[in-house]
């Protein structure tokens, strides 16, 4: 056997430029699936993470009513306990109580029907790093005018005039915006934007009376840090609630739709406005009050669907309660996991069309070698070499190309792979407008290795083997005398 492979290695490099187009074929087979496969699957996880990770929570605990009538009158009841208990399934990132209703929010010039979310800050922190979607920097006109007068370039003065108004929490999406590009532009921009354009706003402390706002319910409104918002609604069991908040600052919210229309508070300051408590003694609504809650939200550490799965009914065996309601985020997030799995299934076709072009590239490179080699397979069929052995050597070649052309593949796109997700392609214009409106952060990032990586080489090397099929029915079907003519 080890004369065969040596006999097939030598003749790929018999034809040089023959054996490198096959090999070429394949090499492009494998890396632009794979690249492609990587950016599909890596929007994905942009989705989840902006989506479910942020707002949503992989796990949700709920009243099993909560679903279909998304009122407090379907609240669960807030456990100290309960929140022990999950923090001690394995896999559990983070857990974070949270109440949400609907309230009419007034200014002086305008009004709004917004959600207001009760939160504990330490909790949210923890689950989803709150603090950083916080706005530090807003580009009013006073701002803008400042920093053209310190000898803004014609590029930052553009990106100034086509963003004012607009607020920033962080350093990245600022510098990307205003198009400072090289790190000198950004060691000697950015402070000066900082400087020029902060905005003062403060997270939410414990037990904090205020709110933050959304920067889109901020700029409707007209409100900034300092002011105060008018809150009317209605609370727990009709109770009406009604309250004036002073604004702590102002949250950026990737999701345009949510940040026209969210505000954070704290968990007990909103319970209070909305009177979302029951009493020991329910009757006669007395004894001690037990605060009352929207849901509890959960991330977990892996986050692959069937971690996901198992995670959920280990907190269900955990908490064993049959009146609480733990789904995963697919089934409380059908609307996404909808969105994920129809654009899956155009992905796979695109893919699907992408192999089958490639798989008659590297056909008409394995018929271009057979008609080449015609008259030396003949010679060597002539000479006394069986049938069987020759198309043994010819799909040893075939091995040795594939493999080649796959661990090229490989190898080439495994940099880029790696660069594509700790460093997302950032989108502007159009796109990043369509992506923002989906809640996502316009960016392309690309999935990390995993088995898509290694799906993508098998069914690249399943092509070819099919492929192969072809020379070895030629080699058997041969008829010595014409191939000796040919």
């Amino acid at each position: 056997m080890f004369e065969y492979l040596k006999i097939a290695y030598r003749n790929i490099w018999r034809n040089k430029r023959r054996s490198l187009i096959t090999m070429s074929s394949i090499f492009f087979a494998a890396f632009l699936a794979i690249i492609m496969r990587s950016f599909q699957l890596g929007s994905y996880d942009a989705m989840i993470n902006t989506m479910v990770e942020k707002y949503t929570g992989h796990i949700q605990i709920e009243h099993p009513d909560f679903p279909e009538d998304m009122t407090l009158d379907n609240a669960v009841v807030y456990s100290e306990e309960l929140l022990q208990k999950v923090r001690n399934v394995e896999n559990v990132k983070a857990i974070a109580p949270r109440i949400s209703s609907f309230s009419m929010a007034y200014s002086d010039i305008q009004n709004k029907g917004i959600l207001i979310n009760g939160i504990d800050p330490k909790a949210e922190e923890g689950m989803t790093g709150f603090s950083e979607q916080i706005a530090m920097v807003k580009l009013t006109d006073e701002a803008i005018a400042k920093i053209k007068a310190e000898g803004a370039p014609p590029f930052l003065q553009e990106a100034l005039d086509e963003y004012r108004g607009k607020y920033y929490a962080r350093d990245k999406i600022l510098a990307f915006e205003m198009n400072l590009q090289s790190n000198d532009d950004i060691e000697k921009w950015l402070p000066v934007i900082k400087k020029h354009a902060f905005y003062p706003s403060q997270n939410l402390k414990e037990n904090d009376e205020g709110l933050l706002i959304g920067s889109g319910l901020s700029n409707y409104l007209k409100l900034n840090v300092g002011d105060s918002i008018i809150m009317l609604g209605m609370g727990y069991h009709g109770a009406s609630a009604a309250k004036v908040f002073p604004i702590r600052g102002v949250i950026v919210v990737p999701n345009p739709q949510l940040d026209a229309m969210i505000a954070y508070g704290c968990l007990k300051t909103v319970q209070d406005y909305f009177s979302a408590y029951e009493f020991a003694d329910s009757e006669n609504g007395t004894g001690e009050k037990i605060p009352l809650l929207s849901s509890y939200v959960i991330n977990v550490n892996r986050t692959d669907y069937e971690s996901i799965q198992e995670t959920r009914d280990a907190v269900i065996r955990s908490l064993n309660d049959q009146s609480l309601l733990i789904r995963g985020w697919k089934e409380a997030n059908k609307e996404l996991n909808n969105q994920i799995k129809s654009d899956n299934e155009t992905g796979k076709i695109m893919i699907g069309l992408l192999y089958i072009v490639i798989a008659f590239g590297v056909f008409g490179t394995v018929l271009m070698m057979i008609a080449e080699r015609k008259r030396e397979m003949g010679v060597m069929i002539a000479i006394g070499m069986k049938k069987r052995k020759l198309a043994i050597l010819i799909s040893l070649e075939m091995f040795f190309m594939s493999f080649m052309g796959l661990i090229a593949g490989i190898l080439v796109s495994m940099p880029i792979v790696a660069i594509g997700h700790l460093h997302p392609i950032r989108l502007k214009g159009e796109m990043a407008e369509m992506m923002a409106t989906y809640g996502m952060e316009p960016v392309m990032p690309m999935a990390w290795f995993d088995m898509y990586y290694f799906n993508q080489m098998l069914v690249v090397f399943i092509v070819v083997l099919v492929i192969m099929i072809y020379p070895v029915i030629r080699i058997r079907r041969m008829n010595v005398i014409e191939a000796l003519r040919g």
